[in-house]
């Protein structure tokens, strides 16, 4: 069907109005167009006229949108560079303290190794200080309870050169006796042990006890013998040299075997020149000239 002309007019007029092309038209134009169709086209141009100021409105939202999207990206753009640069830093910061971690952690397994090597000695250490007082409590429960064996035992550990032992036993005989006939032959015993022991100040102590407490004693021989021998071994020589020859007098009553040992002893002493005597000024000269020559 081909269009008519009223539909031709119509439809032009839509396409005009837009673009402004449109204009009233006069009553005495010859062409009056119906009161229908002129309210229809106002509607027209008017629907027309707010698309297009609605389409203007939202090209200025759509590149106020589009300046707000830029400057997010860009806040956005800036803050992944800041944090970029942070992370950086902090990875840094990071690798350190591995680093220092990784440093006390040797430290500590040094430590720990350290500590570990000091429990076992120091366990070590206890075991024998268990081991010595296990040691020393069954020498303390295993004093014989009789005097004869008491005695016996001492001299036996004496023979055994067990000084120790056998002191700790004499010491006990002393304790449990102390009126006992035997105790000056029990502290000489007991002096011998710490002259055996090369400790020569403690066995004079024991040797002086016998002579000034039992000077009649069959044993005070032996003491003022080797008290003189341990004062020879002290370097005190006058004092050994005394000792001797109180062993040669007659009150004294010595075998005469210990006054030749005696004498021998005090000729030897005299004859030093200070390789043994510390205590006589004619030794010091004789040992001075000696090395003069």
């Amino acid at each position: 069907m081909r269009p008519t002309h009223r539909s031709r007019r119509r439809r032009t007029l839509r396409w005009l109005a837009p673009l402004g092309l449109l204009a009233p038209l006069s009553a005495g134009s010859g062409c009056v167009a119906l009161k229908a169709d002129q309210d229809e086209l106002a509607k027209e141009v008017d629907k027309l006229r707010k698309e297009v100021l609605a389409s203007g409105e939202a090209a200025d939202r759509n590149e106020q949108l589009a300046d707000e999207v830029e400057k997010k990206l860009s806040e956005v753009e800036e803050l992944l560079r800041r944090n970029q640069a942070d992370l950086g830093l902090r990875v840094e910061n990071l690798e350190v303290e591995v680093q220092e971690l990784r440093g006390a952690a040797e430290n500590a397994d040094y430590m720990a190794t350290a500590a570990k090597q000091e429990l076992v000695e120091l366990r070590a250490d206890l075991d024998q200080r268990i081991s010595s007082l296990e040691e020393k409590l069954n020498e303390a429960t295993n004093i014989p309870e009789s005097k004869s064996e008491l005695m016996a035992e001492a001299e036996k550990l004496m023979g055994e050169r067990k000084y120790k032992q056998a002191r700790r036993l004499y010491r006990t005989y002393e304790s449990r006796y102390p009126g006992d006939p035997k105790m000056s032959d029990v502290r000489f015993k007991i002096g011998l042990s710490y002259f055996s022991e090369r400790d020569y100040k403690s066995s004079l102590g024991e040797f002086y006890r016998v002579i000034q407490d039992t000077p009649s004693s069959e044993i005070v021989p032996d003491a003022l013998y080797y008290s003189g021998l341990a004062f020879a071994k002290l370097g005190q020589c006058d004092n050994a040299i005394a000792y001797f020859e109180a062993l040669r007098e007659k009150k004294t009553k010595a075998p005469q075997h210990y006054k030749d040992k005696a004498g021998e002893q005090i000729a030897i002493l005299k004859k030093d020149t200070g390789e043994l005597c510390v205590d006589r000024s004619d030794a010091a000269d004789a040992a001075a000239s000696a090395r003069k020559r």
